[in-house]
């Protein structure tokens, strides 16, 4: 299988380290994003330093990501290959909760997701991501010049980067 290089940490408190993964295949109603462009936020600290409870080891950080959809899981449905792509803090949901029926997504009392920390960010070539976090950047401008776009949500998404 293919491999992709990614920034992980083992352990809390660990370091980063750059290891080689295999490129992971998208999931039921997930999809797999060619990552362009990462911010690098204070929070990703909470993946380091092991302050978010329940994080699973080893995890890639990363939650402010750019990037183009390179595979679709099945049930995706209004999203295509090639479309660029941010998700922010809000990387998830289960949408029957009290707050999601109320469109707050983000409290989600069920299935609340953040990439790198309830999933694999990031600091990564590829990352999956569920369809519901994701917000399409227009495709008439460039990923890495985007800086400061907001998502549905109105979270921030800092773009900078990587290659």
């Amino acid at each position: 299988m293919a491999k992709m290089r990614s920034v992980q940490v083992s352990h809390p408190k660990g370091p980063f380290e750059l290891v080689e993964r295999e490129i992971p295949a998208p999931r039921d109603g997930t999809v797999r994003i060619k990552v362009q462009a990462c911010g690098i936020c204070h929070s990703d600290s909470f993946t380091k330093e092991g302050a978010f409870p329940g994080i699973q080891y080893p995890r890639v950080p990363g939650h402010e990501v750019a990037g183009t959809i390179d595979a679709l899981g099945t049930g995706v449905l209004g999203w295509t290959l090639g479309q660029h792509v941010g998700v922010g803090w809000h990387g998830g949901h289960c949408g029957y909760c009290d707050s999601c029926r109320r469109g707050d997504f983000v409290t989600c009392q069920i299935a609340a997701q953040v990439p790198g920390i309830t999933y694999d960010g990031g600091y990564s070539d590829y990352m999956i991501a569920p369809a519901e976090a994701l917000a399409l950047i227009p495709s008439d401008g460039s990923v890495t010049s985007t800086t400061a776009r907001r998502t549905p949500l109105d979270h921030r998404l800092a773009v900078w980067s990587i290659d």
